[in-house]
């Protein structure tokens, strides 16, 4: 007959041998090591054994108590990492918000294992549970950044990014820019309180006879480079022109270096040197006003100025999105590219520091705990069995590779094979369930609730945690038997 080594509820090793003839079960053999020696050995009462009076902690209970300090010290932490980080724009507050749960939920576990403030019941405290629930917040961080990285996560975060900055850049213009109209709101008032502005035009006098002494010069100036300079030689000949009329060229030209700016060349360069000439002009002819209405006047070409900067910007935007697979995709490093380019007329209509402002924007998270803009990549240019980040062929290649490697380990040469195709498969079923309407509308979601997923999953994983802690009276670790 086997004899057992059986390590019991209190930690000691017994050794049992059944009667001849018996074959007792696991739970029999366990259920004599107790009638002798009581559920903790020495007839002594098991720490979590029912006390007079008071019903043994469930499961469920166990779990909630046992969670309940870290759960609650991550949620304070996160809110108060997240205030606090807030004033260091762009990551700041995210940043804030996970290094603050992660302190939080470590001081709530250290709360929970010293003090037992929930009555779990705890005979010893550990510093292991407590490094675990400090580390746990992460986690969720971590899967959602694994999960946008997703093949076809790209199709629904360029959802997102529209969602928050406008379909037409609306956000971004309306940090800086006033509501359009604003500009001629002015003008109109200024005009009806008696201004009437003419404007000299030295400044851009010069510039337009350079043009001109330059395009006579060269023996290869293309049409429109020689079109340019007659028209601001016209335009600057009566010496000075009224306000409006001014207004209303300069904003023309404006638009004239917009169109050229795909082409480049000495003929966008000659237009940007005239464009700058005339807003020197028009900030002089302000400045030697001295009337009443001044001040009305300065409002309104500020508010010019800004609606001009704001046609840059729009325009640059709109330049910046393509179409992949019918649905529109806002490349921000093509964006950036474009307002670097226009920096030097962008600096005239608005300060440098808002122009810093303008591009941090798109390096700084959409939401908390969501990618920046600069971080959602276009859907990549494929048929439609990838609608993703990375190409189709590059794909099965990654997937069918590392299928491979997984299957080989486990089958040979077979589980190689297997191992690949179902790999590329899966991929693609990954890739194929995130572009639908449902999986779009998921992956918006996780991108725009980036924090409450955080604390959801902080949560569900400090219960977790506390469920899979081995109870003070289920210590039983092995029953073997002895060779």
């Amino acid at each position: 007959m086997p004899t057992y080594r059986v390590t019991g509820p209190d930690g000691q090793t017994y050794t049992v041998t059944p009667p001849e003839g018996t074959n007792p079960s696991e739970d029999e053999i366990l259920a004599q090591i107790r009638a002798q020696v009581g559920p903790a050995g020495d007839g002594g009462a098991s720490p979590s054994a029912p006390t007079a009076g008071k019903p043994p902690l469930t499961t469920a209970q166990k779990i909630v108590r046992g969670g309940a300090g870290s759960t609650i010290g991550g949620a304070v932490g996160g809110g108060t990492g997240a205030l606090l980080g807030s004033v260091v724009p762009g990551i700041g507050t995210a940043a804030g918000a996970i290094g603050g749960a992660m302190l939080g939920s470590a001081g709530g576990e250290a709360m929970t294992q010293y003090l037992d403030p929930f009555k779990v019941g705890i005979e010893e405290p550990s510093l292991l549970q407590i490094g675990l629930a400090g580390a746990l917040p992460m986690v969720p961080t971590l899967a959602r950044r694994f999960f946008m990285s997703l093949p076809g996560a790209a199709s629904g975060l360029q959802e997102f990014l529209f969602k928050q900055l406008g379909d037409k850049g609306q956000r971004v213009v309306a940090q800086f820019a006033p509501v359009a109209g604003t500009a001629d709101g002015l003008f109109k008032q200024a005009r009806a309180a008696g201004a009437a502005l003419q404007v000299p035009m030295p400044s851009t006098t010069r510039a337009a006879q350079e043009i001109g002494e330059e395009v006579a010069k060269s023996k290869f100036a293309t049409g429109a480079a020689r079109a340019i300079a007659d028209r601001a030689q016209k335009f600057v000949a009566p010496g000075s022109v009224s306000f409006d009329d001014f207004r209303l060229n300069q904003s023309d030209v404006g638009a004239l270096i917009r169109s050229m700016e795909r082409t480049g060349g000495a003929a966008l360069g000659r237009v940007k040197q005239l464009y700058k000439a005339m807003w020197d002009d028009l900030e002089t002819a302000l400045a030697a006003s001295g009337t009443p209405t001044g001040a009305t006047l300065g409002k309104a070409i500020d508010a010019f100025k800004r609606e001009e900067a704001a046609k840059f910007v729009k325009d640059a935007w709109l330049k910046s999105i393509v179409r992949r697979v019918g649905q529109q995709n806002f490349d921000a490093d093509v964006f950036l590219t474009k307002i670097d380019r226009a920096r030097d007329v962008l600096s005239r209509l608005m300060p440098s520091a808002e122009i810093d402002d303008l591009i941090a924007t798109f390096r700084a998270p959409l939401a908390p705990g969501a990618p920046s803009a600069t971080n959602i990549a276009t859907i990549a240019k494929t048929p439609r069995l990838g609608f993703e980040q990375v190409p189709f062929a590059e794909r099965a290649i990654m997937s069918g590779s590392l299928g491979a490697v997984v299957g080989a380990m486990g089958g040979g040469p077979m589980g190689a094979g297997i191992g690949a195709g179902a790999s590329i498969l899966a991929v693609e079923a990954i890739s194929s369930a995130l572009t639908s309407a449902p999986g779009r509308a998921f992956v918006r979601m996780m991108a725009g609730r980036g924090m409450a997923w955080n604390q959801i999953g902080n949560v569900l994983l400090q219960g977790g945690r506390s469920a899979m802690t081995p109870d003070a009276e289920a210590r039983v670790n092995a029953i073997r038997a002895v060779p």
